[in-house]
């Protein structure tokens, strides 16, 4: 696989996004403007820049109100895995958009915890499992419960 594919998903109702093995990006389009970015596997300086790409063409979309984060199947992510979230969160509010993380692994919430981003990534989530019908364009996001 070239560097070039990783920009380049395949299209369709369920986007498959190429990424470097480890690491499974799937992107869902959500009924109303959002889309579903599920992520399984090892998040890491390997696979972020794949993560940071599908999460700018998610918020790119001329449509898109924002985007729910399905990280229930991320068995491993360190610091530099933690940073294409960080941006994708910096962007989304730049742009008026929201990126909730709906469901969390025991692996990123020890992350987050570790490096005292709980409050900023998870302050919104989406209601439920993760489901993009659940999410409804232009909703109130809920505040997440503090970890300890």
């Amino acid at each position: 696989m070239t560097t070039s594919t990783l920009d380049r998903p395949v299209l369709g109702p369920m986007i498959s996004w190429p990424c470097p093995s480890g690491l499974r990006i799937t992107l869902l389009v959500g009924s109303g403007c959002s889309m579903l970015v599920r992520l399984s596997g090892e998040l890491d300086i390997a696979t972020g820049p794949a993560v940071k790409s599908a999460l700018d063409f998610c918020l790119s979309l001329d449509h898109s109100h924002g985007v729910t984060l399905d990280a229930a199947d991320l068995t491993f992510i360190d610091a530099a895995g933690l940073r294409p979230l960080v941006q994708a969160h910096a962007l989304s509010r730049r742009r008026g958009q929201w990126l909730r993380i709906a469901s969390v692994s025991t692996a990123l919430r020890r992350v987050l915890a570790l490096t005292r981003h709980t409050h900023r990534l998870l302050e919104c989530t989406a209601a439920g499992r993760g489901d993009t019908d659940q999410v409804l364009p232009g909703s109130q996001p809920q505040r997440a419960p503090r970890l300890r």
